[in-house]
């Protein structure tokens, strides 16, 4: 358990961060503060006594000590940054921290991190992970969260920067809960996955839940020969998938028959040869029966075809 997370268990703790103008990175590591103690007190300043009387400081200060609860990034000998190159922002630094905590694993944080922390930092340390097709931006949380602040024509007090605040750190908390949610699901899902039951000589997995299962089917040596999943849906019917060559690919290691394509209901039957199919998508990827005994049987059929 980290210091961070130790000195956040006390009563009335005080966290310090700039005043002025705030980014994603502040405004997250804020969040992920009030979420490990909803009771932390935020102040805004660029007071010296009063950064130097806060137990926990955070994108100021010009110091980077764990130890001390001392989170900037912005001193030039500053040097912390992941193996891949993407700096730590003081969002990262923090989420290092209290992640796991937050996330009750090592494993979800660190999905997080990849997820949402490292492209908020690269956006706060000036890495370019991509160029934007040009005449269209795409809205990151950063410029979202960016647009908290108040504008030119906007009351630019020093009150109403601090309501600004506290309104994007809301929303930021939101975010954060929601994909703390999604990872703790997904690491759910990778145990399902793994404990399917695999037929057809590691060609075909059946799941019993409605779990997402590509990313453990594809990151996996042990589903190297995998072709289709068949699992259920939230309609009470069961599909049956082909496993796609690669992430985000629509080309499958096997699709389904050509002859299904875009049929339905009877039609599909006639062709399939059994009773209660649902569908098949023209695109060959999945195709729906109404029973899980059918949907075997229709994958058993495309393995063969």
């Amino acid at each position: 358990m980290s210091n961070l997370y130790t000195i956040l268990q006390r009563p009335g703790v005080v966290a310090a961060t700039h005043s002025g103008s705030f980014h994603a990175d502040d405004i997250l590591a804020a969040a992920a503060l009030r979420l490990a103690n909803p009771a932390v007190s935020i102040v805004r300043t660029r007071e010296q006594e009063q950064l130097d009387a806060a137990d926990i400081l955070f994108d100021v200060g010009r110091v980077f000590d764990a130890a001390a609860c001392r989170f900037d990034h912005h001193q030039l000998e500053y040097r912390e940054a992941r193996d891949n190159g993407i700096p730590f922002s003081s969002f990262g630094l923090i989420w290092r921290e209290l992640g796991a905590q937050l996330c009750g694993s090592a494993a979800a944080a660190s999905r997080i991190d990849r997820w949402l922390v490292q492209g908020v930092d690269a956006v706060d340390c000036g890495v370019t992970l991509s160029k934007e097709t040009p005449a269209v931006n795409v809205m990151s949380i950063s410029s979202a969260l960016g647009s908290f602040n108040p504008g030119w024509q906007d009351d630019t007090s020093a009150q109403a920067r601090l309501d600004a605040f506290e309104r994007a750190v809301a929303w930021a908390m939101a975010i954060l809960q929601n994909t703390i949610r999604e990872a703790r699901a997904s690491e759910a899902a990778r145990a399902v996955v793994v404990q399917g039951e695999v037929q057809e000589a590691g060609r075909l997995l059946v799941l019993d839940s409605d779990v997402p299962w590509k990313e453990v089917v594809l990151g996996s040596p042990e589903f190297a020969q995998l072709l289709y999943v068949v699992s259920p849906d939230s309609q009470a019917k069961w599909h049956v998938n082909a496993v796609p060559d690669r992430a985000g690919s629509f080309d499958n290691r096997k699709s389904l028959p050509a002859a299904w394509a875009g049929l339905d209901g009877e039609q599909l039957d006639a062709v399939v040869g059994i009773t209660g199919c649902v569908f098949c998508h023209r695109g060959r990827f999945v195709a729906g029966h109404r029973s899980k005994d059918g949907a075997l049987k229709m994958a058993h059929l495309a393995l063969q075809d």
